[in-house]
């Protein structure tokens, strides 16, 4: 299982990049802890896979455009393909323990165009209106879901037939939320919205120029709108301005930075676009909750214990 401390973004969008997802095996294990997770938050991105996921201990906020839900220990759901979500770890970060399958829908699709895809698989997928589907603990129908989804986890990667294995395993628990969701069709063209297509595009801008200088024209020109339609599209869709995005994308970026390596705040403020090291630091500190080098103090402290 891929231990993860943060997400890597694929260079010229906001599409998040998964080590070991291949086109012969569509699928990656992961497991998330707070204590190890820099910054405590994912900010707004996509992936074509599908995330099933199940929190162990603690508990993690869930936002799509549409939705958030605060997920605590035994709890668990899935993000539907291409769907805009980030993540909060809730205090105390620590204590988060959260596990997940990013899949393709094909590895439980069967023959393409077959009965399993068209009539389970599909309707499924392109039903936008299922962005965040929960599994509730107190709810008796979704606890035998919940008790499959958990012990998938505890599968032996290296044993032979693991494939086949996690594979009728995630078939099965998407059989079960097919059956609980009944996804409705004609939903599909709900699946790319044009502000959403819009929105992706002015996000591919920012993740790939987030270092320069970026402006609120030079923002919805990378969409072909008007000023007044990037504002109204970040609002509607991420509940933020496109400033406030701007800056969270430089602020997650610098927080890999400071972990990552050893450059100096002030490189690092100029290469995350924030200008000046003071700016940088006066913001961080508002946000953070602590100076950079303090930050980058803490985490290794963290990793050193994780290790002993």
């Amino acid at each position: 299982m891929l231990h993860v401390t943060g997400i890597d973004l694929n260079p010229d969008s906001r599409e998040e990049h998964l080590p070991g997802y291949t086109p012969n095996f569509p699928h990656i294990a992961s497991l998330v802890q707070g204590a190890r997770y820099f910054g405590g938050k994912v900010s707004w991105h996509w992936h074509e896979s599908v995330e099933l996921f199940y929190v162990r201990k603690g508990a993690i906020l869930y936002r799509t455009p549409h939705c958030e839900h605060v997920m605590r220990a035994g709890s668990g759901g899935m993000v539907n393909s291409n769907v805009l979500h980030s993540t909060q770890i809730l205090k105390p970060e620590a204590d988060l323990e959260l596990v997940l399958h990013l899949f393709s829908p094909a590895l439980v699709a069967g023959v393409p165009g077959g009965t399993v895809q068209e009539q389970y698989v599909r309707p499924l997928v392109q039903d936008k209106e299922k962005e965040l589907i929960l599994l509730d603990p107190a709810d008796a129908a979704q606890t035998e879901t919940l008790t499959m989804l958990r012990k998938t986890f505890d599968l032996d990667e290296t044993a032979y037939g693991y494939e086949l294995r996690l594979q009728a395993a995630l078939s099965e628990i998407w059989a079960h939320l097919a059956v609980q969701v009944h996804p409705r069709p004609g939903t599909e063209e709900k699946a790319a919205t044009a502000a959403q297509k819009k929105l992706k595009q002015m996000m591919v801008y920012v993740n790939a120029h987030y270092a320069e200088k970026i402006t609120v024209p030079m923002l919805a020109a990378a969409a072909y709108c008007s000023e007044r339609e990037c504002y109204r599209t970040f609002q509607s869709c991420l509940h933020t301005s496109p400033i406030d995005y701007i800056r969270t994308v430089r602020l997650q970026s610098a927080c890999k930075m400071l972990l990552e390596t050893d450059r100096t705040v002030t490189d690092i403020a100029q290469s995350c676009g924030f200008g000046t090291s003071s700016y940088f630091t006066e913001l961080f500190r508002r946000e953070m909750g602590c100076a950079p080098l303090e930050y980058r103090k803490r985490y290794r402290q963290q990793e050193k214990l994780s290790e002993s």
